[in-house]
């Protein structure tokens, strides 16, 4: 029985990116992929693989992630404090992903057309002094078949 190789895109290519984008604008703040956690963390969650089309040796694949920013206030949520820090990273993440819309690592494409297709803002329902936006990250891939 021959072994199967393969790699793993959405891993390798999308997340690992996504991390390494958002930890270099912002180290301080804790990226996450199981809950949000302390003031301030960033959650990372894949939601979708779909296939597009074929390529003369590649399939072309788009994967939506999606990005959550949460903060914790500790009191009561402010527009000059908390929904500025909320928004300003909102913002500051879009343009991460704007500026990295066509990412290419080690002569590598790791990504193209990534773009920031929704920012939801919300507050935590059961804990009104949490507030978060839900960032929906859509990007292609050619994934090289042979």
């Amino acid at each position: 029985m021959a072994i199967l190789e393969f790699e793993n895109i959405y891993k390798d290519r999308v997340i690992d990116n996504i991390q390494k984008l958002i930890k270099q604008s912002i180290p301080s703040v804790p990226l996450y992929y199981d809950e949000h956690k302390g003031q301030e963390s960033f959650l990372i969650r894949p939601v979708s693989d779909t296939f597009i089309d074929y390529a003369s040796n590649a399939h072309i694949r788009t994967f939506v992630t999606e990005i959550s920013f949460q903060v914790h206030t500790g009191s009561e949520f402010t527009k000059d404090k908390d929904l500025k820090r909320l928004t300003d990273v909102a913002e500051l993440v879009k343009r991460i992903f704007f500026d990295n819309r066509d990412l290419e690592a080690s002569n590598v494409n790791q990504w193209f057309n990534a773009k920031v297709t929704e920012i939801i803002y919300e507050r935590d329902e059961e804990d009104t002094e949490r507030e978060r936006f839900v960032m929906t990250l859509e990007c292609n891939v050619n994934e090289g078949v042979s």
